[in-house]
């Protein structure tokens, strides 16, 4: 039997979020079993692809629950989300790798394509459930209780997600535990088996390191710096969910230091408060394909961050397009306070600036990149 009410008072006294991952039905059972999780990226690594990729993995907190989705197939469970499990920790920090072409534990699928990008998780309870009435759960999108993301159950899951991995705030991850407690069917019992297996826990510490095979770690970050968009959402999306990140103070405070003035009046009393909950490239509504590069939310979401990234400067087009961004969430969500960064190395011309309705709720942010590696970035107004 699940203490529901147990895990539950884990996930608010932690602030944990939740993270959906998107599992292929024909490898789901084996996944389940030996702990790890693993999806492919396009491309070649250090590319685009790559790194959006790595930055759902950065995403992930120590204290982090973790649910997936299976896809399509005639087992029960098919189109269900399933949970939950927590992600597992390795030498203080979440177990999440890189591993092409695994030695230890192949995953393939398809045209045998590997799944490459990974993380270890564990087990909460022996019971493992999955929310049976998908209806259930499409109601809390309809409502906007939970938001972001189109729900892989009713559409295509390239369409749904470019990426493999979702997020969740604190508030919505208890309200799909929630629905596990009241939807739930049980679809597997570990009994006393660990998880993971002993044998991918041994892999994982005793990783022979190259380019194809490594910890996604703060070292990983600050020696493999590349000029992309999505390299950036890694960086300070692992400063915000990493409170022992080697960088995050130093960030935290050039970000503090820009937006203090904008949300100081809101009653955010530093930028760990509009940061508790971080959310990857987002979809702002199923009516449009446009995504945020990065959401943050504090405790209860009734603040929020949007981040927009421009690997080159900050032109006019990507500030309208931020306050489209803003101007539709305050009609989604008008009781949420709401406020946005656009950051890029410098400014187009001289006198790009906010129009006057978001004047109070925009501000542009410098990147600049003071050495390659070791990593430095220095994030200022421009």
């Amino acid at each position: 039997m699940v203490d529901w009410e147990k895990i539950k008072i884990f996930v608010k006294r932690n602030n944990s979020q939740a993270h959906l991952a998107i599992c292929n039905t024909d490898i789901f059972e084996n996944s389940i079993k030996n702990g790890v999780y693993g999806f492919p990226h396009s491309g070649t690594s250090r590319m685009k692809s790559f790194w959006r990729s790595i930055a759902s993995m950065y995403n992930i907190g120590p204290l982090d629950l973790v649910f997936f989705y299976r896809t399509n197939g005639s087992i029960h469970g098919c189109k269900e989300i399933h949970g939950p499990f927590k992600i597992n920790i390795q030498r203080d920090i979440p177990a999440i790798y890189y591993d092409l072409n695994s030695k230890d534990f192949p995953i393939h699928i398809g045209n045998n394509t590997d799944c490459k990008v990974r993380f270890m998780f564990e087990k909460i309870t022996s019971d493992i459930y999955s929310i049976a009435n998908n209806f259930e759960l499409i109601k809390k999108f309809e409502t906007r209780e939970i938001w972001g993301y189109r729900h892989p159950a009713v559409m295509n899951i390239g369409a749904a997600r470019k990426k493999s991995v979702t997020s969740f705030t604190n508030k919505q991850t208890i309200i799909l535990l929630n629905l596990l407690q009241d939807f739930g069917v049980k679809r597997f019992t570990f009994e006393n088996r660990d998880l993971p297996y002993q044998d991918r826990i041994n892999y994982y510490n005793n990783m022979d390191f190259d380019d194809y095979h490594f910890h996604l770690n703060d070292r990983f970050l600050i020696n493999n710096y590349t000029n992309d968009e999505a390299f950036y959402y890694s960086h300070i999306i692992r400063a915000f969910k990493y409170s022992k990140c080697i960088y995050r103070q130093k960030l935290m405070d050039d970000f503090w230091a820009i937006n203090s003035s904008m949300l100081s009046p809101h009653g955010i009393e530093s930028f760990a408060d509009i940061t508790v909950n971080t959310l990857l490239e987002s979809i702002i509504t199923v009516h449009l394909q446009n995504e945020i590069d990065v959401v943050t939310t504090n405790k209860d979401d009734s603040a929020m961050m949007i981040f927009e990234f421009k690997k080159d400067q900050i032109t006019e087009k990507s500030v309208r397009q931020t306050e489209h961004y803003l101007d539709l969430l305050s009609v989604i969500f008008p009781d949420k306070k709401i406020f946005a960064n656009v950051i890029g190395i410098g400014l187009e011309t001289d006198n790009i600036n906010t129009s006057s309705r978001f004047a109070d709720n925009i501000k542009l942010v410098n990147l600049k990149v003071l050495n390659q590696s070791p990593l430095q970035i220095s994030f200022s107004n421009p």
